[in-house]
């Protein structure tokens, strides 16, 4: 299932490659909010695809809870339309969850060759990604990325909560930690993504992000546990930045674009915070809506 707004020509080469891998068993959906032509695109290269156009919803995580809610099949997969899956992808997703009794299950993330030259595309990829920098993962893990992660469909909420609500990724697999449920990550699921976003898209996009966590969060929480929240807020930037100095020491591929994307990643992070503290003191806004990448 893939949730698409503005991505651009790369969500053709998305398909193109799950098409090498799909049999009738499985099912492609888009579930597309674009202005920039996407469904058309998709519809005239690619009618086997299910393609479900949602141009009144807003966000990435409603068309998410849309796309989840319209999928038929037993197991759920989510991928972003600038997402490039490895040969056998679909086999692995399918493979892994026959074999394995995790209600979840996901694998690392790559920045696309093509990509690799671009410093603002190295920031916002290890903003988002460091956790899942090669080399990748075999076995149980905390944490998997939002964007390559296949859920047996126990795991998820209602159809009706997934379409009003919509899929919140750090929300669901919360909750399944809580119930003592854990992720298993495979090498074989690894995806590279093609993504271009300017900065002024990626900064906003992390306040929204970090705001509508916030809110969501306290959400029936009183006024003294949000106040705790907000104060711990302007520490937060420092904080990030310390644990991904952690997570990549030892990801020596990443380290020196790490240093050289610090400054602008410390920025993203200030942003988030910002966000957050909006959040945990005035609640979501318009945020849940303007979630966009």
């Amino acid at each position: 299932m893939i949730g698409s707004i503005d991505p651009g020509p790369v969500i053709l080469d998305c398909l193109a490659a799950l098409e090498k891998q799909a049999g009738p068993e499985v099912e492609v959906l888009v579930v597309d909010s674009s202005s920039d032509g996407t469904a058309e695109r998709v519809r005239a290269r690619f009618p086997w695809a299910r393609l479900i156009e949602a141009p009144a919803v807003p966000s990435l995580p409603k068309l998410r809870g849309l796309g989840m809610a319209a999928a038929r099949a037993p197991v759920v997969g989510v991928l972003d339309g600038w997402c490039l899956v490895g040969d056998g992808w679909i086999a692995e997703a399918i493979r892994v969850h026959r074999e394995r009794p995790e209600l979840v299950v996901g694998g690392g993330v790559e920045l696309a060759p093509s990509e690799r030259r671009s410093f603002v595309a190295w920031a916002t990829y290890l903003f988002d990604y460091w956790e899942f920098v090669p080399p990748f993962v075999n076995g149980r893990v905390g944490v998997l990325p939002g964007n390559n992660i296949v859920y047996k469909r126990a795991a998820l909420a209602s159809d009706d909560t997934l379409r009003t609500v919509g899929f919140w990724k750090a929300f669901t697999n919360a909750h399944l930690k809580e119930s003592h449920h854990g992720f298993w990550s495979s090498s074989g699921l690894a995806v590279r993504i093609r993504r271009r976003l300017s900065l002024g898209r990626f900064l906003r996009s992390r306040y929204h992000h970090g705001r509508s966590y916030a809110a969501m969060r306290v959400e029936a929480a009183s006024w003294w546990v949000r106040a705790q929240w907000a104060l711990i807020t302007p520490g937060l930037p420092v904080l990030f930045l310390a644990r991904q100095i952690r997570g990549l020491a030892a990801k020596r591929g990443a380290r020196a674009w790490f240093i050289a994307c610090a400054p602008l990643l410390l920025a993203f992070h200030a942003s988030w915070a910002w966000g957050e503290l909006c959040g945990y003191l005035r609640g979501a806004g318009r945020s849940h809506d303007a979630i966009r990448s």
